[in-house]
């Protein structure tokens, strides 16, 4: 019996307009409480914006932010942070900075206190990132940033990420680890924290299994946490490289509300 549902956001629970339907989930919610099911809010996005997402719903709701290195359970309490080491950073973005492979990408750093980015603040691309990350702020140099990390979101206008994921992870082996993100780029976090080690956590405070739990998602940084969930669904939207490697996709795409009608199946 499925007694978790962890979804991604962007593409997955959300519609492509970045919204759900809030009445019907409050609804769903209301009696996920009632049934001791849990919910948890797995994504690549930060805390702030994703408890901006579900601003017009109240009850419980667990958070797996930055891809896994910050998971905060649905008390409100952060059970667990994964900060890149400082040395660690800096070689990263030296790196980043003199390999032409990585030229003209967006690079984001997700921190504890703030959010800070290589491009101008009168960007186009500046301006479109402030969907996902507020108060960020545009810097020269971004190994004069001090604030404890939690990833690195890099970003191009144009171009693949496997080749660049491949030899990035060669690279960085056993410090950090990249996975594809939805934007057409890397996330970069602690090596060994994903989606699938948040969850991990969770689960281990509520005494509970990967059996117990329905995943959804639609990119490669789903991929671990579908793999191991019980029931585990790519959705009919996804990916090409996410849906290769499932085996169960949903009936309906995220503008249909996949998510949330899978929701209301195992509510009854």
């Amino acid at each position: 019996m499925v007694k978790v549902i962890a979804s991604d956001m962007d593409g997955t629970f959300l519609n492509d307009e970045g919204t759900f339907d809030e009445k019907a989930f409050q609804a769903q919610l209301d009696e996920m409480k009632k049934q001791g099911l849990h919910f948890v809010s797995a994504s690549s996005n930060q805390y702030q914006h994703l408890l901006e997402l579900f601003k017009n719903v109240s009850g419980p709701i667990s958070y797996i932010c930055n891809n896994g290195a910050l998971v905060v359970d649905e008390r409100g309490v952060i059970v667990t942070e994964e900060i890149i080491d400082h040395l660690v950073l800096r070689k990263a973005l030296e790196y980043l900075e003199s390999e032409s492979l990585y030229a003209g990408a967006e690079i984001i750093l997700v921190g504890r206190n703030g959010t800070y980015c290589n491009l101008p603040a009168d960007s186009k691309r500046f301006k479109a990132s402030q969907y996902f990350y507020e108060n960020m702020q545009s810097m020269r140099d971004l190994k004069l940033v001090f604030d404890s990390i939690y990833k690195l979101d890099i970003t191009w206008e144009a171009g693949g990420v496997v080749k660049r994921q491949d030899e990035f992870n060669h690279k960085f082996s056993g410090q950090l680890a990249a996975t594809s993100s939805g934007m057409n780029g890397l996330d970069v976090m602690v090596d060994g924290v994903s989606k699938l080690s948040g969850l991990q956590i969770l689960l281990a405070d509520w005494n509970l299994s990967f059996e117990d739990v329905a995943a959804f998602g639609d990119n490669g940084n789903d991929f671990e946490m579908i793999d191991a969930a019980g029931e585990g669904y790519a959705m009919k939207n996804s990916a090409e490289d996410l849906l290769s490697r499932v085996n169960s996709v949903t009936d309906e795409t995220n503008e249909d509300q996949g998510v949330q009608k899978q929701i209301a199946k195992y509510l009854g």
